[in-house]
């Protein structure tokens, strides 16, 4: 659903003339209550609904409605005393919400009891048959309770023949077909945005009705959203060349605000929108995604959209955020995100990303590498407790999984599988497995999705003695994946990634004792943004403890800091 104005905006734009067919803005003469003007009204047939209501209302002394709101609807236009035309064209449908009824024995007529700030009206739909161009004129009027309904009836009805008053107001409800409001274009010139600079775009847009062109930065597709102070663009002045008839404005860059461009467009026509972006010296090389919306429709999916991605050329990378999931007994699999804050790596809360019984049918689930916030990466593999695997990609959407890709049976054989990342220097996500007699093998990706893994080939032996794995980063700096192990005495031991399929480990180094208090151990990735991949580990009471990383094999963590608890729900973590 798209709406063509907020309540804000449409006062806004009252006030200085940007939308056309309302009249004047009405004065608050009245001592006690007056009302604001009703606004035109465009709906997609089959989809499209309206409310009558005014969208702002005021009172003067402590006044306040108490009495009737009165609406007309009529084909025709409001100048017919005879009232030949009373309700609706073909396609149009009106509903009575509680408080309004139809005036028995008049039609187009409804009266809505209006008391304490309430604003009443019918709602009127658009049905899948109506007419492009079918068109209701409407009018409100106000009367004080004890005046004559009749006389506001009447004033109601002649209403396009009065000027629009403090009590008083007429507009338009049309239906415009799909087909027909596509006709609307837009074409989008969105040049390269250097760091530290500024650059002009272009929206060339073939107006054939009255709406709003609204422009909106996000993320490209692959970027993570940005934090309130990381993006630093802002927009230097909006300006549009053609008809006359566009008032435009921007929120971009301004604290609290939306990343908009705005155009309220008061009469077909063919118009330039330029703008000019700035950008700090700092700004991250993110990849934006400029989405332009042409808003006709009140209500409806039709309102024609484009889109047009830039890059902000800079030497400075947008820093990855990074995921953990959380499965609980009862098989909820929840999602904790990255914040990219090393004292709160996560945020407030978990969403919830699936359920029973899709995700307790796994006796196993591993991630093949770091995770982004953004459901990039190169994605999870899950055993069924029949000794199925399947591969489960990103959905590169912000959601978590595609659909799940059978691998081939037998995974059985082994009691612990371990997302790797790179092993092997190819740039695809490996995985390892251990088979019950200790003896580590080395799955190679393929980076095929319907393949993901060639034939295996054996680490070495041994590895029974440890009792927990965790790989898929690189900790020591060198640009290799690593891996990290915990045996049953609870020493960390850390292996350093060589990538060599042959020998994918050098020897190990101890990282230190004690790590027997944690029941999972993680690397997900750089939690504080420093480009040094972190450690989680939870402990028995369910707290969650964060490791950062030195990027130093010799002593590859800092000093634990808890940051969480709660987390004993969860019976796997990955």
């Amino acid at each position: 659903m798209r709406r063509l104005l907020g309540a804000g905006i449409a006062a806004a734009l009252v006030v200085t003339g940007g939308i056309a067919g309302t009249g004047t803005a009405m004065a608050a003469g009245d001592p006690t209550f007056y009302l604001g003007p009703v606004q035109d009204k465009v709906l997609m047939p089959g989809e499209g609904w309206t409310w009558l209501s005014p969208q702002t209302s005021g009172g003067q002394q402590g006044g306040q409605p108490d009495g009737t709101f009165v609406y007309v609807l009529s084909t025709k236009p409001l100048t017919d005393a005879a009232w030949s035309g009373g309700g609706v064209p073909a396609g149009l449908n009106v509903v009575s919400p509680d408080g309004c009824a139809p005036k028995a024995g008049v039609n187009g007529v409804y009266l809505c009891d209006v008391k304490d700030w309430e604003r009443p009206g019918p709602d009127v739909s658009a049905s899948a048959t109506a007419a492009d161009g079918a068109t209701a004129y409407y009018a409100l009027v106000y009367v004080p309770r004890g005046e004559s309904i009749d006389a506001g009836i009447k004033e109601a009805q002649t209403a396009g023949s009065k000027p629009i008053g403090p009590r008083r107001s007429h507009a338009t409800v049309t239906a415009k077909t799909k087909e027909h409001v596509a006709q609307n274009t837009m074409q989008l010139s969105t040049p390269t945005l250097p760091a530290g600079g500024s650059v002009q775009h272009t929206v060339k847009l073939h107006a054939v009705d009255k709406g709003r062109l609204q422009m909106s930065l996000s993320p490209a597709p692959g970027f993570r959203r940005w934090d309130s102070d990381e993006l630093k663009v802002s927009a230097d002045g909006v300006d549009a060349a053609g008809a006359a008839g566009a008032t435009c404005d921007h929120s971009l860059g301004e604290p609290g605000m939306g990343n908009e461009i705005r155009c309220a467009i008061t009469k077909p026509g063919d118009y330039t929108v330029t703008y000019k972006l700035k950008a700090e010296a700092t700004t991250p090389a993110w990849r934006l995604r400029n989405t332009a919306v042409y808003e006709v429709y009140d209500f409806g999916t039709g309102n024609p959209e484009t889109a047009s991605d830039f890059a902000i050329s800079s030497p400075i990378p947008v820093t990855e955020r990074f995921r953990v999931v959380g499965r609980t007994a009862g098989g909820d699999l929840y999602d904790y995100r990255g914040t990219g804050n090393g004292s709160k790596p996560f945020g407030d809360w978990a969403e919830l990303v699936g359920g029973a019984p899709d995700w307790n049918q796994y006796s196993a689930l591993t991630r093949l590498g770091p995770v982004t916030v953004q459901s990039t990466g190169p994605g999870a593999v899950a055993r069924d407790k029949g000794g199925v695997l399947w591969y489960l990609p990103m959905s590169g959407d912000g959601g978590i999984f595609k659909d799940r890709l059978k691998v081939g049976g037998g995974w059985n054989i082994y009691d612990s599988l371990t997302g790797a990342s790179d092993l092997t220097g190819d740039k695809k996500a490996d995985l390892l497995a251990r088979d019950k007699a200790g003896v580590l093998w080395l799955y190679p990706g393929t980076g095929v999705a319907t393949r993901p893994f060639g034939t295996r080939v054996q680490v070495g032996a041994g590895w029974g003695g440890y009792n927990a794995l965790a790989g898929g980063t690189d900790l020591t700096g060198d640009g290799k994946a690593d891996l990290v192990a915990r045996d049953a005495a609870g020493t960390l031991f850390l292996f350093p990634g060589t990538g060599v399929a042959s020998k994918p480990f050098a020897d190990r180094v101890q990282v230190g004792g004690g790590w027997q208090i944690y029941n999972s151990v993680l690397t997900p990735g750089d939690l504080n943004s420093d480009g040094k991949a972190d450690l989680v580990a939870r402990d028995a009471s369910g707290a969650l403890w964060y490791y950062r990383g030195t990027g130093v094999a010799a002593k590859p963590f800092a000093a634990r800091v808890k940051v969480a608890t709660g987390w004993q729900q969860y019976n796997l973590l990955f």
